[in-house]
């Protein structure tokens, strides 16, 4: 198999965010491409696995990266541990596979070809393709072919799955974790030490998470920073080490570079909140004009009323005081930026508690709440009668909202493979 060397030369510098008059025209790309998206390509040319170090029969964590082609720092962070393990495999009491995403649009170093890879995962879709359907499209090819070989990986495995995958912004900012918010997924994704954003799986139509912990992995989303940024090769490598020892993985403390993984993650989370919870998305569609107002930066402090960006309607201002989460620099992507603000740590004692109460067996006993007659596990709630029990309760919960606005609203609950 081939081995992936680890990064020596510096990137060129990031691309420049688009002015607030222009429209969201794409960014163009440096020249000559940066060091990570070079060695992206090249990797994506190669094969669908860079690597898989460890013995088998212990834990396995299963790193996915380059689900965007236009996000090369985590394939580029991803194969300096693989080069390091295969190096000195002091430590490893389980497998660490290394897996590819959108191959092709990392060749061409887009963020996708026709069709949104990591939107794609959808039931509907999956059972069509994995009963011997023909792929419609290049994406459907890449989700067919990258299908099979996680179903192997998750077929194949004698210990406990987890899933890290490995993802940049088109702004510059800190990293952070994304998740399904069960409690195993919740464990693993705050060993990370940077802040941790829930509720945006709820904002995210098909994405890969969703398939892999419904099908057993505990798993979290990262993302290391800006799409061409140096560091964020670096701050990609610190998660997969980290994640690596938080998995079972690597032995405790028996790696420095987990220990200096720990302190560059830290150092990056510095005067960050622990948690922070979607309040907001602004969608994006073809024609809408969108351009965001340049100077934003992730986790930016915003006042209701200020002006964040424009489109052919006209200025697009916050609709609530929060943070600023993925302003969308870039031409391609669905969403123009986030809303998020700050979730107090007693929260996240109080979810843990009342989850392992099971206090959801008798929530259909409340005004405005019933079982859902077709979904197990749902309940409609009645946003008119329960105005007192809102989505963010039934989040304490480890519920998520499965579909539509409107009065009556549906919440599921999240899949748990169990304690972690």
């Amino acid at each position: 198999m081939t081995t992936l060397a680890p990064l020596t030369e510096t990137p060129a510098p990031a691309p420049r965010a688009p002015s607030s008059g222009a429209a969201a025209a794409a960014v163009a790309p440096p020249s000559p491409r940066p060091a990570a998206a070079r060695l992206a390509a090249e990797a994506a040319a190669v094969g669908r696995v860079p690597g898989r170090v460890g013995p088998a029969g212990g834990p396995v964590l299963v790193c996915v990266a380059g689900l965007h082609g236009n996000e090369p720092a985590g394939v580029a962070g991803l194969a300096r541990v693989l080069a390091g393990l295969r190096a000195d495999p002091e430590g490893l009491r389980g497998e660490l596979v290394g897996v590819l995403g959108n191959r092709s649009a990392l060749i061409e170093g887009k963020r996708y070809l026709r069709r949104d890879l990591n939107r794609m995962w959808r039931a509907e879709r999956l059972d069509r393709l994995r009963a011997g359907g023909a792929p419609e499209e290049p994406e459907e090819e890449e989700l067919s072919a990258l299908d099979r070989e996680l179903s192997a990986v998750l077929a194949g495995a004698a210990g406990k799955i987890y899933v890290l995958d490995l993802h940049t912004t088109s702004a510059p900012g800190p990293a952070f974790a994304v998740l399904d918010d069960t409690l195993a997924n919740r464990a693993f994704a705050l060993s990370l030490g940077v802040p941790l954003v829930v509720g945006l799986e709820e904002e995210l139509d098909g994405p890969l998470l969703h398939d892999l912990i419904d099908r057993g992995a505990v798993g979290a989303g990262f993302e290391s920073g800006q799409h061409d940024d140096p560091e964020a090769v670096d701050v990609a490598a610190a998660a997969v080490w980290v994640a690596l020892e938080a998995s079972g993985v690597l032995a405790p403390a028996s790696r420095p570079e987990v220990t200096a993984a720990r302190r560059l993650l830290a150092a990056g989370a510095a005067g960050l909140p622990r948690v922070t919870e979607v309040v907001y998305r602004h969608p994006v569609a073809a024609g809408d004009g969108f351009a965001m107002a340049p100077g934003f930066r992730g986790f930016d402090p915003v006042d209701a009323g200020q002006a964040l960006a424009r489109d052919r309607g006209g200025p697009l201002t916050a609709a609530r005081r929060g943070r600023l989460l993925m302003p969308l620099y870039q031409s391609q992507g669905e969403d123009g930026y986030f809303l998020v603000q700050d979730v107090h740590p007693v929260w996240l004692r109080l979810s843990t508690g009342l989850r392992r109460l099971r206090l959801e067996r008798w929530l259909h006993l409340l005004p405005g709440v019933r079982r859902h007659p077709e979904l197990a596990g749902a309940f409609v709630v009645d946003r008119e009668v329960a105005r007192w029990f809102a989505l963010e309760v039934f989040h304490l919960l480890g519920f998520r909202r499965h579909r539509g606005p409107g009065r009556e609203l549906v919440v599921s609950r999240r899949a748990d493979p169990g304690p972690w």
